[in-house]
């Protein structure tokens, strides 16, 4: 997997506060400040640099540091960011930085922040009076960071984080992951709708790009009725860093009509006779999943040659 570095300079906390953010979606890695970067030694795969943006300039200091380590964060790939309040400004804020490091900027992108003037030392809230006057702008605070879209952007650039650098053949990524599936029979299974989320652990049964659980009823349905959109985790027992095994799966959920032929189908997967369970104190109603995602994790991958962590799109489940 590949590892993060974010580096920041913060002077009133905004900064320092998307750059924790961007660690904590971005991880494995690290947080700190571009002034202690001098004592970091690691290599990294992806740096992320937040820099914040002061009366329309670069934090000085923050450009003085980038300057004196570019040999070694041109090693990496590198997201640029700036704080600022008009994002739509940002490609010219980050131009002096973007051009020292050249083609290793893979994104760049504003983040609106926010000004509280009460928060400001002495001096720069003169200096953001003036800047006011000048720019024709009401002095009062600006709220102007969404949350919202800074966590969808760093959910893309995890994604591109994610992929595989050595990948394996698709076909075989299927076989393993159908041996894993097949040979365990438990799962935690989370839905969700608005405010509520549920996590459940359950039995399922796999079968050709699809998982199937019997459940009497409960919370989980109701999520299901007013989102379908699931996620499923599989998963060893914890036996060490060396010899981890799981998956994360995600997929899309459907109740199959009681007393329908895939609904009996099923039960005879399961050895199960539709008399004798029409005959049941409580009803079992079946939920069919269909993966559309796996994203496998197994020590195992790095013997072979290939990263520890392997993703499969099933773009179209056998029927």
């Amino acid at each position: 997997m590949r590892n993060t570095l974010v580096l920041y300079e913060s002077r009133y906390g905004f900064t320092k506060m998307a750059a924790l953010q961007a660690a904590l979606v971005l991880g494995p890695g690290k947080c700190m400040r571009l002034s202690e970067f001098n004592d970091n030694k690691q290599e990294w795969d992806l740096i992320v640099l937040l820099i914040p943006v002061y009366y329309e300039k670069l934090d000085e200091g923050a450009v003085e540091n980038i300057k004196n380590n570019l040999d070694r964060l041109k090693k990496g790939k590198i997201v640029l960011f700036c704080t600022c309040l008009a994002k739509e400004y940002a490609k010219r804020y980050l131009q002096p930085v973007s051009e020292l490091l050249g083609s290793c900027v893979i994104f760049q992108e504003g983040i609106a922040g926010n000004l509280i003037l009460n928060q400001l030392d002495q001096e720069d809230r003169g200096k953001t009076t003036s800047f006011f006057k000048s720019a024709g702008l009401k002095k009062q605070d600006y709220l102007c960071f969404d949350q919202d879209w800074y966590v969808e952007t760093l959910l893309g650039i995890k994604e591109w984080k994610d992929n595989p650098t050595k990948a394996m053949d698709e076909k075989k990524i299927l076989d393993f992951s159908e041996e894993f599936l097949i040979n365990h029979d438990t799962c935690s299974l989370s839905t969700g709708y608005g405010k509520r989320v549920r996590a459940t652990p359950i039995e399922y049964r796999y079968k050709n790009g699809f998982l199937y659980i019997l459940s009497e009823g409960g919370e989980k349905f109701a999520n299901i009725l007013l989102s379908p959109k699931v996620s499923v985790a599989v998963f060893n027992e914890f036996q060490g860093m060396n010899r981890l095994r799981g998956m994360q799966i995600k997929g899309t959920a459907e109740i199959i009509e009681t007393g329908s032929e895939e609904y009996r189908e099923f039960l005879a997967m399961r050895n199960l006779k539709y008399e004798n369970v029409m005959r049941l104190p409580a009803s079992l109603y079946l939920i069919k999943i269909t993966i559309c995602r796996i994203e496998f994790l197994w020590s195992g991958f790095r013997d072979m040659g290939v990263d520890v962590k392997q993703i499969l799109t099933f773009s179209n489940p056998s029927k």
